[in-house]
Order: structure tokens, then sequence, then C-alpha cells
């Protein structure tokens, strides 16, 4: 995160992308961050994944990864999104890392991931709280392929 990004406070909760990336990169798909705090929203900057060791416990949560499918061969830069999320005691929505790299926030159990580059990758979706700090021990992993 650059210190001179703009960020935006709703309602006491920090929405920690920067919204200058996400106007440059065009990626306002599904910003809708009203009363509702709906928040699938794609992501392209170098949010690092914190380590496994860092997540805490589940209570309940859990996430499966539908789509893409393990080794799945992709054209584009787009790639559709599909899981599965019990959100358990605490948990509000998923965090979507590519390679380690947070490339968007999800609440409902569909979405597109923009920007990703042709090449092998990782995806790992994350249970996280609604503060948007606290990741849970309640996560799920795919490597597919982009063309």
């Amino acid at each position: 995160m650059r210190p001179s990004s703009l960020y935006v406070i709703l309602i006491g909760t920090l929405i920690y992308t920067p919204i200058s990336g996400l106007a440059q990169q065009g990626n306002m798909q599904g910003m809708d961050h009203g009363m509702n705090h709906g928040m699938d929203m794609p992501m392209n900057h170098a949010e690092k994944m914190p380590p496994a060791s860092a997540l805490k416990p589940a209570q309940g949560a859990s996430v499966k990864i539908v789509s893409p499918k393990p080794g799945q061969v992709l054209k584009g830069d787009e790639i559709p999104l599909q899981f599965r999320m019990v959100k358990g005691n605490i948990g509000s929505h998923v965090h979507a890392y590519v390679d380690g790299q947070l490339m968007g926030m999800f609440e409902t159990e569909k979405g597109t991931l923009t920007g990703i580059k042709p090449g092998r990758h990782t995806l790992e979706l994350r249970v996280v709280t609604a503060d948007h700090k606290t990741e849970l021990n309640a996560t799920d992993r795919v490597r597919f392929v982009v063309q």
C-alpha cells in the first residue's frame, strides 16, 4: 500500500483497497459499498497474503472452491470464481489471493478475478471476519493455468 493512496472509511469499516488503483485499473465492477456492505470487489494491488501461522480458529467457518477446477486451463485475464462458504460464528466474506497477492474480496459465492496474467497460478480463498484483518483457518486452494 502506498502512503499517497486514497482510502475509504465507511461506517467505521476500513476498506483498504486504494481507490486510485481501482480507478486506474478499471476494476470498479462489483463495488457496492452501501449500507448492505456488499463487497464483491476485484483488486489489483500488492497486498500480500498473511502467513498461515496468522490464521485464527475457524469457529465453524469453511470455504470450498468450485471454480476454477484443479488444473483447469482458462483463456483471458478474467477468471470466473465460484465457491461455497459457511461463515460460522464470526466469518463475513472471503479474501481471494492469486500467487500470494490479494486480488479480491467476495461476500457472494460468485465473482470474477481480473488482471490475471498468462501462466500457472495458485488461487487461495480465506474466510475473513468483518474487520478485514482477521483471517480464519478456513481456506481452500486450487492451481489453474491462464493462456
